[in-house]
């Protein structure tokens, strides 16, 4: 039996049918404080007073109390769905009535009151709910299913066993594994079920967040894919160990080894030597097993005519050092290194050498005129030493070109010859971390008559100052053309010298002054030059200032009123 109703519940009741909310409010809560009232009656009275106020959170408390009081009362889970249904959320409401149904004893004599709301309001989200692959065309539901990323894809087939069903039907989205958007570490079962849905015929796979005891299984069954052409792991495994399990898988194309993966320089050969079609070859850790040989020696095909791109990365030392001071290296590529044999690589376009060991040794490329380079067109050399007739063995095919951080194997400026040459397709030039970087040593590469640059990055190279680079801007008329400079960290660079270069520079579209000394003054002068027809000045599209304490946020708010892009 409930309790007789309450002279405070009466009265709120009274004052909630006259409009008053707020009094009532106050009624219910006084009778709450009353002995011996039917305290889920007089909750429920004031849930639905709070609901006519729009306090929607506070009539879900009230409501829940309901539930946490008395788990057997119908009133609870009612009031509680109505307040959700009321906010928006039928889909909550919906789960409130299951969990009724779930408490409820099936001999409650309102237990049926519950399951005919359950029932009505299911009723009434299905007739709001469509599936899109059941009424659209073939062709537009596929479309839209060929833009889902792998990692929604799976969230996918959690929709529904329909969706289910439907997905993994589908053999083709299941061509191309790629892990990188997983949250957390996938086992081995997750990848088999991949490739069974994929029949086997999986063609690319990008392994990340993969649990450790799950590696060995992973690579095997990936090993026996026929068709896999783009492979890309990051996993910490034996390099000799994945040589065997995929050695055969003769239409690779792509491969790609993490750091935690080494491979011994032999193995390279060996695998571009059993995998004839590999196009391009990412090594982040390459090693030797001997590093004190006499002379090692590198084996690689022939000819590699499919390659187009190779990076190989290693920490380890330099291997020996002979009577005639002749230097080998981790990193030395046959053909492609003076002391190397002759390989042909007639269509290699991209070559990055990131190279990072406790003693440096120079890397010669071969003489152009004895051994022909390939036809690169971006090479990237992070750590290397550099030999000073670098410009005069590049390709005139080159268009990027990045040095990172190395040295010089003749420091002195003045000993650098001239290249002797035209790069006439170099449009990006950059050097980052440089220490043999000067006015001096910049003006070789400038000299091999760069008519399409339109890129160059000086970035962290301390030997160049403010004043070297506009005395190289006035030597060189070219470096007018450039659209995009950076010179992070340049010794000397503050408001005066930023308006020169703009001013030297005067095609500049992307600018780049981080951990510089300029201030907001420059900002606002950017700013102004955007509003006004001046072409003697460089209209910046975008600016990045990150890390330079002058600057103030009423200057950015200002550069960006005119459309200015601004990083910081």
């Amino acid at each position: 039996m409930r309790p007789q109703i309450s002279p405070e519940q009466q009265r709120g009741q009274r004052l909630y049918q006259k409009g008053d909310f707020k009094a009532a409010i106050e009624a219910f809560g006084e009778a709450l404080r009353q002995p011996n009232v039917d305290t889920i009656g007089i909750l429920d009275n004031r849930s639905a007073t709070y609901c006519k106020l729009l306090q929607y959170d506070l009539a879900r408390r009230d409501a829940k109390q309901m539930i946490k009081t008395a788990n057997n009362d119908e009133r609870g889970y009612m009031r509680c769905a109505k307040v959700l249904i009321l906010e928006g959320k039928p889909e909550k409401a919906q789960e409130i009535y299951a969990y009724g149904l779930r408490t409820m004893p099936s001999e409650h004599p309102k237990r049926g009151l519950l399951e005919q709301l359950h029932k009505k309001l299911e009723n009434r989200l299905l007739g709001n709910r469509v599936d899109p692959f059941a009424v659209l065309p073939l062709e537009i539901a596929m479309f839209i299913i060929n833009q889902f990323s792998f990692r929604e894809m799976v969230g996918l087939l959690r929709v529904c066993k329909g969706w289910e069903r439907l997905f993994c039907s589908m053999s083709h989205l299941w061509m191309d594994i790629n892990l990188s958007g997983a949250r957390q570490k996938v086992p081995w079962t997750a990848i088999r079920t991949y490739i069974r849905r994929s029949k086997a015929m999986l063609t690319a796979a990008t392994i990340k967040h993969l649990s450790a005891p799950s590696t060995v299984k992973t690579l095997e069954f990936l090993g026996r894919c026929p068709q896999l052409e783009h492979l890309e792991l990051w996993v910490a495994h034996d390099g000799r160990d994945f040589y065997q399990k995929f050695k055969g898988s003769k239409r690779l194309k792509s491969l790609v080894l993490s750091p935690e993966l080494p491979i011994e320089h032999d193995y390279v050969g060996k695998l571009l030597q059993d995998l004839p079609n590999l196009e391009r070859l990412t090594i982040w850790n390459v090693k030797t097993r001997h590093p004190y040989l006499e002379r090692p020696i590198f084996v690689w095909p022939k000819l590699l005519p499919k390659l187009k791109s190779i990076t190989l990365a290693s920490q380890q030392d330099m291997l020996v050092r002979e009577e005639h001071s002749r230097n080998f290296h981790v990193l030395s590529i046959p053909g492609l290194d003076e002391n190397s044999e002759h390989v042909v690589y007639p269509n290699l376009e991209e070559l990055r050498l990131d190279y990072n060991p406790l003693l440096h040794s120079a890397y010669r490329f071969p003489n152009a005129t004895t051994r022909p380079m390939p036809p690169l067109r971006r090479l990237e050399l992070r750590g290397m030493t550099m030999e000073t007739n670098i410009c005069a063995t590049l390709p005139d095919t080159i268009e990027y070109l990045h040095i990172e951080g190395g040295a010089s194997a003749r420091y002195l400026a003045t000993q650098l010859e001239p290249p002797g040459k035209r790069l006439p397709r170099l449009h990006t030039l950059r050097f980052e971390d440089t220490g043999f970087a000067t006015q001096q040593t910049l003006s070789v590469f400038l000299q091999a008559d760069l008519v399409s640059l339109r890129t160059l990055h000086i970035n962290g190279c301390l030997q160049m100052t403010v004043r070297d680079l506009l005395d190289m801007a006035r030597e060189f008329p070219e470096l007018g053309d450039l659209t995009e400079l950076s010179v992070i960290n340049l010794p000397g660079l503050d408001d005066h010298a930023a308006s020169s270069i703009l001013s030297d520079f005067s095609k500049l579209k992307v600018l780049d002054m981080s951990c510089t000394e300029i201030t907001g003054v420059t900002i606002r002068r950017i700013a102004d030059t955007r509003l006004s027809d001046s072409t003697e000045v460089a209209r910046l599209d975008r600016l990045i200032t990150r890390n330079c304490e002058g600057i103030s946020s009423d200057a950015i708010t200002y550069g960006r009123g005119t459309g200015l892009q601004i990083m910081i």
